[in-house]
């Protein structure tokens, strides 16, 4: 049997929120601040295609959280515009099939660019190409040149 240690716990706590509550918390916070905007820009200038704007908090979350919550953030931004923007409002119904068709396409496309972006974020080779410097083209990287000297076997 395991005894469980004061910080093993706080530890265990403490990666449950950063994995889970943190990402739904933020999510919706950065959704309702959207839906708010768009809601503000809809009602004075009547523009149509609003639901592409969901873009963004899409990728800052895609980025910051990785595809699962971008994905959660997609599905619910999908649901949000359906209800808030396209007639008849304050129901999920959607009575024009272009508007229909504009919702599955922002879906498909939100779904694919969470996936690559998240991808871009995380991609541990592209992190390592950062952290190690490279020579100029043409020009020698002479430390390791020198180190590769003193290591040659000396007779």
């Amino acid at each position: 049997m395991s005894v469980r240690t004061g910080s093993e716990s706080v530890a265990t706590e403490s990666s449950w929120l950063r994995r889970w509550v943190r990402p739904i918390t933020v999510s919706a916070l950065l959704l309702a601040l959207t839906t708010g905007f768009l809601w503000m820009i809809d009602a004075s200038l009547q523009y149509d295609h609003l639901v592409f704007i969901y873009f963004v908090p899409t990728a800052l979350i895609a980025i910051r959280y990785g595809s699962l919550s971008a994905m959660c953030v997609t599905i619910a931004a999908t649901f949000a515009v359906a209800y808030f923007f396209y007639a008849p409002r304050f129901s999920f119904k959607v009575e024009n099939p272009l508007d229909l068709f504009e919702l599955v396409l922002f879906s498909l496309l939100a779904l694919l660019a969470s996936q690559v972006v998240s991808g871009f974020a995380n991609d541990k080779d592209v992190e390592r190409r950062r952290q190690t410097p490279r020579a100029a083209p043409g020009r020698a990287n002479w430390r390791s040149m020198a180190a590769r000297w003193f290591r040659l076997p000396r007779r």
